[in-house]
């Protein structure tokens, strides 16, 4: 019922706003430049904000210190890698980003340029390489950025040259994207997408048409009409509780530019016709809040990597719906990246916009958000923590939900577990995105993408169903325990009549895996993996095996059955051409099923004085009971 009220509210919004604005889309165009993201308003009050808040001063040095080391650099060249300009578009979009935030945060010319210099040599190229539509849609960005923000820097001519440039490489796709009937050009087939290429380029095509809204009004008029139907197909992957289904890199990605096109819309026109209220969307900056690992590491499943940091966005989202926690947690993301001047490839371009979007001083009494969380879509998820505010606490993050999203690996019943500040069951992340047929019919073929490289339950050697569907049915969170059980069965088709995964956190001290299967034929194989990059030293029975990193323990034991026991092997792919996933180690459970009916548990329990001393042994309840 609440899904199907945010949704009609939704709808409501969308067709009222729509009403008023039909008529002329560009009826309340802000006049003159800047206009996209940042005025010379939102500018004054950040420079006088920074006189009283430390961090935000610290922010603005941060970046014009970054701004300054890029004016010695060189500007991008048009080089492909693979099929892709989009290395190069991002680097382009960082450094006019930068620079020109560096500019109008201190009114040095330098910077403003060297934002030139890149723009310049960008609208040389002879295309942003329209069939791979991100590189285009990230450089129309930048484009629109550098045009807006430094629009009293440049001649009469240079302004021509940077509007005949979008133009030419990027407006120039609009009426083949946004034509009545649908695309007309299959490179622009993102209008009808639902993942993070509609978010992007609709965004990249904002941007350039807000710029130039007041010159071309009709081109405007077309775009922004055009991405208002198109963005909700994408918008919809968040219900209905935020999760993102391509991971959480892949939501950095996708949210960053889905956020900067609401706000354009906002800044420029004074309205997002509706689109911030899409449902779950509010919602989505607890999944970000979550998906973090105390250790600072992101439960990572998809084509993504567990490095996370501050995201302009999060902090937007945050503020926006209200999530005090979220906002604070924003905040303290931000001051460790300036701490430890970390840089991060895939979030550095947008740095900027934290001083765009920056989180004010939250109050001192925010309460802390519950331990556990489930989230439900394409990606169910289910995340349970020991603490909030320590570092060295136990966090376990179980993934089940659709194989067949984008960028989706066969991960099906795949956890993560961090504990001590260690990451003990890691998810290896993506591959080269540059082998053979990556998206195509070798996916499965690659080692990191399908279940055998995952920590999750494997009959024989069995590949999970690239279309298999798995749902948590029973979710449980008590400060004593907390448990999620997955129904696993569709993505084995036929290995068993049922195949059901618990993850309980137990005491919030350890971590019980449980697989319960009935309908198994006896004979079968069973394997649960565990990658991890600690060093792997087993018991003489192979029942016990004891994991080191960084100083630290953690004890994986075999709980039943009683002839079940433990190996381990360096992680490698099949091919040279692959990661060959130095220093990481499968550690495997196996056993042949003797029976219909089996059971295969085990426990992972930290070692330390950080932990109990002894806990007694748990005790072992079928999933099917659980409520």
């Amino acid at each position: 019922m609440r899904l199907l009220l945010a949704s009609l509210f939704f709808l409501t919004s969308v067709f009222a706003r729509a009403a008023d604005a039909d008529a002329d889309v560009l009826a309340h165009l802000r006049p003159g430049h800047p206009r996209l993201l940042f005025t010379d308003e939102q500018l004054a009050a950040a420079l006088a904000a920074a006189k009283t808040d430390p961090l935000r001063a610290q922010l603005h040095a941060r970046l014009i210190e970054v701004a300054t080391a890029e004016l010695t650099t060189t500007p991008i060249k048009h080089v492909l890698i693979g099929p892709r300009l989009l290395d190069q578009s991002r680097r382009a979009l960082g450094r006019v980003m930068t620079c020109a935030m560096a500019f109008r945060l201190t009114g040095d010319l330098r910077f403003a340029e060297r934002a030139k210099k890149e723009l310049f040599t960008a609208a040389a190229f002879e295309d942003w390489n329209p069939s791979h539509f991100l590189d285009e849609a990230e450089m129309s960005l930048a484009f629109a950025i550098g045009y807006d923000w430094l629009y009293a820097q440049f001649s009469p001519d240079e302004r021509a040259t940077l509007k005949a440039a979008l133009l030419k490489n990027s407006l120039s796709f609009a009426r083949a994207a946004y034509a009545a009937g649908g695309p007309t050009d299959k490179r622009v087939w993102f209008v009808t997408a639902k993942h993070n290429w509609n978010q992007v380029c609709n965004g990249g095509l904002l941007a350039a048409a807000l710029a130039l809204a007041d010159e071309e009004p009709d081109l405007a008029r077309l775009v922004i009409n055009g991405a208002r139907k198109s963005l909700p197909l994408a918008m919809d992957a968040y219900q209905p509780d935020g999760a993102y289904p391509e991971g959480p890199g892949y939501w950095g990605y996708g949210t960053s530019y889905n956020v900067i096109a609401i706000a354009e819309l906002e800044s420029a026109l004074g309205t997002d016709f509706g689109l911030s209220s899409a449902p779950a969307f509010d919602r989505t900056a607890l999944y970000r809040l979550y998906v973090q690992s105390p250790a600072g590491q992101a439960f990572n499943y998809a084509d993504g990597g567990a490095n996370m940091g501050a995201q302009a966005e999060y902090t937007w989202l945050a503020d926006r719906y209200h999530h005090a926690t979220a906002l604070a947690h924003s905040r303290e993301l931000i001051a460790e990246a300036l701490a430890k001047k970390l840089r991060n490839s895939e979030t550095d371009r947008f740095a900027a916009l934290h001083a765009v979007w920056f989180p004010v001083l939250p109050r001192a009494d925010i309460a802390d958000a519950p331990l556990d969380a489930r989230f439900r879509g394409h990606a169910e998820l289910a995340i349970f923590r020991s603490a909030w505010h320590d570092p060295r606490a136990l966090f376990i993050g179980l993934k089940v939900g659709r194989n067949d999203v984008n960028h989706a690996h066969l991960d099906l019943g795949s956890f993560v577990l961090d504990a001590d500040g260690v990451r003990w069951a890691q998810d290896l992340g993506p591959d080269d995105y540059n082998l053979p047929a990556y998206f195509g019919n070798k996916r499965w073929t690659y080692y990191r993408l399908n279940n055998r490289s995952h920590n999750t339950l494997t009959p024989g050697d069995a590949l999970q169903d690239p279309k298999a569907a798995a749902p948590i049915v029973a979710y449980e969170s008590a400060p004593a325990r907390a448990i999620a059980v997955a129904d696993l069965t569709s993505a084995y088709p036929g290995a068993a009549k049922k195949i059901l995964r618990g993850v309980a956190l137990l005491d919030r001290a350890r971590v019980l895996v449980q697989d319960d299967l009935t309908g198994v034929k006896p004979g079968t194989a069973l394997t649960s993996r565990v990658l991890t990059g600690a060093r792997v030293s087993l018991s003489s029975d192979a029942r016990t095996a004891t994991l080191t990193q960084n100083g630290r323990t953690l004890r994986a034991e075999i709980l039943a059955p009683a002839g079940a026991k433990f190996s381990s092997a360096l992680a490698r792919p099949p091919t040279a051409a692959e990661k060959q996933n130095n220093g990481v180690t499968a550690l495997t459970a196996e056993f042949s099923a003797d029976a219909p009916d089996v059971r295969l548990a085990l426990l992972f329990t930290p070692v330390g004085d950080h932990w109990p001393a002894s806990l007694p042994a748990p005790t072992l309840t079928a999933l099917a009971s659980q409520p």
